[in-house]
């Protein structure tokens, strides 16, 4: 006797199958060669041929391990692509002083930007170049995420956020931008 069954597959989302896609990947790359390869590999000591190995203190363990003699690699994060500001925008003076939020160099936004989504998003302003503000955002516990270089009239959009550039003060060392819906 046969009994039916119905089998339902979910829909993974594009991060889910980034990060499952990744990990096969460096499954993958941790199984290949031969184990003469393997522990002799800058990689499989947990450290590049440009970076030291980590060290507690103890020098006979050979720097540091994941008990597996391998280390994950670093993905990098890509920067938030920034919008240019509309043709025929002819900008004012860059420190116009306007702006519902500021961050000052080596600060967060102020005030805080409004939770979305149950997430919040912290901006902070790195530097300053002439009339280019470089600024970091990051989204919840993400890690930290570069925009720019953002000047006045252009806009980035950060998950929920539009945020618009409306004043990059060299002098004050401060940007100011509001938050577009």
């Amino acid at each position: 006797m046969r009994i039916p069954v119905a089998v339902t597959v979910a829909r993974r989302s594009r991060s889910a199958r980034l990060a499952a896609v990744l990990a096969a990947v460096l499954l993958a790359a941790g199984c290949s060669g031969s184990p003469e390869e393997q522990s002799s590999s800058p990689a499989a000591q947990g450290t590049s041929a440009e970076e030291p190995a980590a060290s507690d203190g103890d020098d006979s363990a050979g720097g540091a391990s994941d008990e597996g003699g391998k280390t994950a690699a670093v993905v990098p994060q890509e920067s938030y692509e920034v919008t240019p500001a509309p043709e025929g925008f002819v900008p004012p003076e860059p420190c116009t002083g306007e702006g519902a939020f500021y961050a000052e160099l080596g600060g967060e936004a102020n005030p805080g930007l409004p939770e979305r989504g149950g997430e919040s998003l912290t901006v902070s302003l790195e530097s300053i170049e002439g009339d280019s503000a470089q600024i970091m955002a990051q989204v919840g516990d993400s890690p930290a995420r570069e925009i720019g270089p953002i000047t006045l009239g252009e806009t980035v959009a950060v998950d929920l956020w539009t945020l618009s550039v409306t004043s990059v003060c060299a002098d004050t060392e401060q940007v100011e931008f509001d938050l577009i819906d």
